[in-house]
C-alpha cells in the first residue's frame, strides 16, 4: 500500500527522537552495567538526553541549570567512587597483613617447637637415657 507519500527515514532524526535515545540509552546502560564508572559515563548520557529535551521544550531557564549542575555532580560521583576504592584497597591491605602476622607467628610457633622436639630427642639425649 502506497499512498504516494514518501518519507525519507532522515525525517525521524531530529532533537526530540535524538535525546530520547539518549535518554533510554543511558537508563539501560544504569540498570545493566555493573562497574561504577561505567554507570557514570551513562549517567552523563542520560543527563545529556535530558538536557535536549528540556531544550527542545524551551525551558531555557531550566536548561541553565541542568547545564551549571550536570558537571558538578558528575565530579562529586566521580570523587565518591574514587574514596570508596581507596577504603577497599586499604582493607583488603589490612586484612593481607593481618594474614601474613598470622602466618609469621604461626612459623615462629612451629620453629619453637621444632627446636624443642630436637633438644628433646636429639641423638646425645637419647644416648644419655639409654646409658641411665
Amino acid at each position: 500500500m502506497y499512498f504516494g507519500v514518501k518519507m525519507n527515514p532522515l525525517d525521524f532524526i531530529d532533537l526530540t527522537n535524538i535525546s530520547l535515545l539518549l535518554m533510554i540509552i543511558g537508563a539501560l546502560g544504569i540498570i545493566f552495567l555493573s562497574k561504577p564508572l561505567d554507570k557514570v559515563i551513562m549517567l552523563s548520557l542520560l543527563e545529556a538526553g535530558f538536557f535536549g529535551v528540556v531544550v527542545v521544550f524551551k525551558y531555557l531557564d531550566v536548561a541553565f541549570i541542568i547545564a551549571l549542575l550536570s558537571p558538578i555532580s558528575i565530579i562529586i560521583f566521580l570523587m565518591s567512587f574514587i574514596k570508596i576504592n581507596e577504603i577497599r584497597s586499604r582493607k583488603d591491605t589490612s586484612i593481607l597483613q593481618k594474614k601474613v602476622i598470622r602466618t609469621q607467628d604461626e612459623d615462629i610457633r612451629n620453629q619453637d617447637l621444632d627446636d624443642e622436639f630436637n633438644e628433646e630427642y636429639s641423638s646425645d639425649n637419647l644416648m644419655e637415657d639409654k646409658n641411665v
